[in-house]
């Protein structure tokens, strides 16, 4: 232990050591706090923030428990620090938070970004005495059941700044903590464009899906992708076929390529009602082995009917990402995720919002895409492709995050 390590130390106590902090990311020591260094999409986008922060000349730290991607902080330049924090109770975090203190006198932390709860409370139990700006980030997809009233997400909500992936996650929490909305960012779960590429997917591979689906030539796929569950609005799609068919539907076909966490007994429900509503010869439930973007390449336009409210759109960003329009319900997450009227102007979307549970108001947004030609629903496939890498790529989405650190760092 070092001359000021023991200085911090002393009398039993730790103290922060005295210095000028930086002021800006250049020359910065940043260090980014997770549970663990597992291969899913909070840990890359974190990754990401390291490597950006890097390219801005600071020097990045990542504090963790074990993992699969702990090689990637040291290839990209990072340093890696091991952490465990991932559970909170009184024992962890006091064992944790004496850790901290050691690190950021050792290291000569300038700022802390707390991805979880365990993080944030080590985080925030040191603030008063080592008197480092602290970053909280809220998961990217919680659970859809009042998950902002449970304790463990507390600490969280106590950061300087704040990150949240969605306007509707930020709200809740605002309202039940009191939290100032200007310390509040909104910055969505990044992507990843290297799988999503459109380009990539190739042709005969789509054309091997769309033969198993009996999709016969000028015929349009409209897909229904995820878990079929009670919540999923599977059944308000079923509905609306039929207000299309008694409209005189043609040129369309509805796949449901229900996922391994799909109710068994709810797919069986959704295929019953479809032949209860005399519709069954329009749907395919098939689900081929086939990875994710060869999946939703196939189709021509997504739809998420989801009846209650989504805390994760990642689908609807992925279907963008590989230029696909969306159809989606104005519920939770999903209408922050692609630009529908009103909001936007016919030359700017990149799909439709409907009612929630609403199989008319579902109906009129499938037969406004039937009516489109084939041009005009490439060039909205296009569109989407370019708002999802704006909003959702890595890049983007590390440069959000390097904007707040930008800001706490100058006292903002």
């Amino acid at each position: 232990m070092n001359t000021e390590q023991n200085a911090a130390h002393e009398g039993g106590q730790t103290s922060p050591v005295e210095r000028a902090r930086a002021r800006m990311l250049a020359g910065a020591t940043t260090l980014q706090i997770l549970p663990a260094l597992n291969d899913e999409p909070s840990v890359r986008a974190a990754l990401g923030v390291s490597a950006a922060l890097l390219r801005a000349g600071a020097r990045s730290l990542v504090a963790s428990g074990g993992g699969r991607l702990v090689s990637e902080v040291s290839a990209q330049g990072g340093e890696w620090i091991a952490f465990p924090n991932a559970h909170v109770n009184r024992w962890n975090i006091g064992r944790a938070t004496s850790g901290l203190h050691d690190i950021i006198n050792a290291e000569r932390v300038d700022i802390i970004h707390a991805l979880g709860a365990g993080a944030a409370a080590c985080a925030l139990a040191i603030r008063p005495t080592a008197r480092v700006p602290v970053i909280t980030s809220f998961p990217d997809a919680p659970s859809r059941k009042t998950w902002f009233d449970h304790r463990s997400f507390e600490p969280l909500g106590g950061g300087d700044r704040i990150i949240v992936p969605s306007e509707y996650i930020a709200a809740p929490m605002i309202e039940q903590h009191g939290i100032p909305k200007e310390r509040v960012a909104v910055i969505p779960q990044a992507i990843d464009f290297t799988a999503l590429n459109p380009d990539a997917v190739r042709q005969d591979q789509i054309a091997g899906l769309r033969n198993i689906w009996r999709v016969r030539a000028g015929e349009r796929v409209f897909m229904a992708p995820g878990s079929v569950a009670s919540w999923s609005g599977h059944l308000v799609l079923v509905d609306a076929v039929r207000v299309l068919l008694n409209g005189g539907l043609r040129g369309a076909v509805f796949v449901i390529p229900s996922s391994d966490d799909s109710d068994p007994k709810q797919v069986r429900g959704v295929a019953e009602r479809a032949a209860a509503q005399g519709v069954d010869g329009l749907f395919r439930f098939s689900n081929p082995p086939t990875d994710a973007s060869t999946l939703l390449r196939a189709a021509d336009i997504v739809v998420l009917p989801t009846i209650e409210p989504a805390t994760d759109g990642h689908i609807v960003a992925e279907a963008q990402a590989l230029a696909r329009p969306v159809i989606a319900t104005e519920t939770g997450v999903l209408p922050e995720n692609l630009v529908a009227p009103p909001r936007s102007t016919r030359e700017m979307y990149t799909g439709w919002l409907v009612r929630p549970d609403d199989p008319i108001s579902l109906a009129q947004a499938i037969g406004a895409a039937l009516t489109l030609g084939d041009a005009t629903l490439h060039s909205i496939g296009l569109r989407a492709r370019h708002f999802a890498e704006a909003t959702f790529s890595p890049q983007s989405v590390a440069a959000a995050t390097l904007a707040v650190y930008t800001s706490v760092l100058g006292g903002g």
